[in-house]
């Protein structure tokens, strides 16, 4: 594996950033515990983008799929401040990575312009636009990319219907071989919109992946099964393991 991680922290620290990333909420009791697994950009002691980043773990598993996989064109919806484009970046530095975010607040503003100051600093090609999905993706993939996107990671808003339309504008620019993302799957109350994007699209094999913090999603095509199903077990838990754990939630919660 690659010293990627090593590599981003030491990025944003030498631009004057400090991380905060993948804490056990066993460790913080009193604070929210809903954020503190992901990753944060700090300065001055303070968080300066509400918007997160994948946790370590699950940059993990993205490396592994990079470097199965090897893409090179990947789009990112939901750039916030950088940490997971970047990151990309550092796993495949010579792909060409672009990432869009709609920038409701201005931090999010100052996210896109430090992601193209701190992307120079790498070598991969790094840009960040502020765009909207649906409705700029087709635009922005167009004019940033030769040959359609191979990988793509849905983290914009946080709702079933954006989900699905998220995945329903990248798919009209991608690939046949493209794989699918999805970040915040389990946590955002998303399942049935994944499982309607499995069910609508049969060319593609699809698992929640139960074994990272945000209970993140995967669609890869068929083609990959044999590249890529080892990795993807590896990142969640069978559905006699997931029945056994809420059974045995429900008499915990019961006691």
């Amino acid at each position: 594996m690659s010293k990627f991680l090593v590599d981003l922290i030491q990025l944003y620290e030498k631009n004057g950033y400090e991380v905060q990333s993948s804490l056990s909420p066993l460790h913080f009791p009193g604070f929210n515990h809903a954020y503190l697994p992901f990753s944060y950009i700090r300065q001055n002691g303070q968080i300066i983008c509400r918007g997160g980043g994948l946790a370590i773990s699950e940059l993990v598993f993205v490396n592994c799929i990079t470097s199965i996989i090897k893409p090179k064109n990947i789009f990112v919806i939901g750039n916030s401040f950088g940490w997971t484009t970047l990151a990309l970046g550092l796993m495949c530095p010579t792909s060409r990575i672009v990432a869009i975010d709609i920038c409701p607040r201005p931090e999010e503003a100052l996210g896109i312009k430090e992601t193209n100051k701190l992307g120079k600093q790498i070598s991969a090609e790094i840009r960040a636009i502020k765009a909207k999905s649906p409705e700029d993706v087709t635009n922005v993939i167009t004019k940033n990319f030769k040959g359609g996107i191979d990988l793509v990671l849905i983290d914009g808003g946080h709702t079933p219907q954006q989900q699905t339309k998220d995945f329903l504008a990248c798919k009209e620019s991608a690939n046949k071989q493209c794989v699918y993302l999805f970040h915040d799957v389990i946590n955002f109350q998303m399942v049935n919109s994944f499982v309607e994007i499995a069910s609508e699209n049969n060319h593609l094999i699809s698992s929640l992946l139960f074994r990272t913090p945000s209970g993140m999603g995967i669609s890869y095509p068929k083609e990959y099964f044999e590249d890529l199903s080892d990795t993807v077990n590896a990142f969640t838990e069978s559905d006699e393991n997931i029945r056994s754990l809420h059974s045995e939630g429900r008499k915990i919660r019961g006691a």
